[in-house]
């Protein structure tokens, strides 16, 4: 959280001193703006003082007034002028540094959630990286039982095979009829490649 804050008061901070190039606005804080005000006030405050304020004038009746009280009114109100320009440069940098404060926050936020969706996707790749090596070591497995049962049948047919010609040597060997030796030899045959 600290560092989140000090990303944005550096943001922050690089606002400022990039709209602080204007030599006016380090000195005075105004923006172009606020100067375009303090300026308008500026003029209005000089029509003033070179035309007649002996007077002040409302509606239909008029107040006579020193004109040393004259200058001083207007120099207060030039006074108030310039403070309010520079209130409300103030207040529209203060919105736009609230601004980007609040966009930092969006794209931080954003940020976050993209992490925790590439971290999401990480876990389901991980997953069905691990479920396809199941999968494959259950197909290995299935493979290789199939492969026992064919080697077990192989030597089974092999156990019947020997077991045959066992049988027809005994025979040959107890009883060396002509029948016991034509089916030895067939036997032969067959096993002979």
């Amino acid at each position: 959280m600290a560092l989140e804050v000090a990303d944005i008061d550096q943001s922050a901070q690089a606002l400022f001193e990039q709209e602080s190039k204007d030599r006016l606005r380090r000195l005075f804080g105004f923006d172009k703006q606020a100067l375009i005000q303090a300026s308008s006030g500026l003029v209005i405050g000089f029509i003033a003082l070179y035309s007649s304020y002996d007077h002040v004038q409302f509606f239909n009746s008029s107040i006579k007034i020193n004109q040393q009280w004259g200058v001083w009114l207007i120099a207060a109100s030039l006074a108030l002028v310039f403070i309010d320009a520079q209130l409300a440069a103030r207040s529209r940098l203060r919105t736009a540094l609230e601004a980007n404060r609040e966009r930092n926050r969006t794209n931080q936020e954003r940020n976050r959630t993209d992490q925790e969706r590439y971290r999401a996707d990480q876990e389901r790749y991980r997953a069905d990286q691990e479920r396809n090596r199941t999968d494959q070591e259950r197909n290995q497995a299935a493979e290789a039982r199939e492969c026992q049962a064919e080697a077990t049948e192989l030597q089974r047919q092999g156990i019947a095979v020997l077991r045959g010609a066992a049988l027809l040597n005994a025979r040959y060997q107890l009883d060396p009829s002509e029948l016991n030796r034509s089916r030895l030899k067939a036997f032969l045959a067959l096993l002979a490649p």
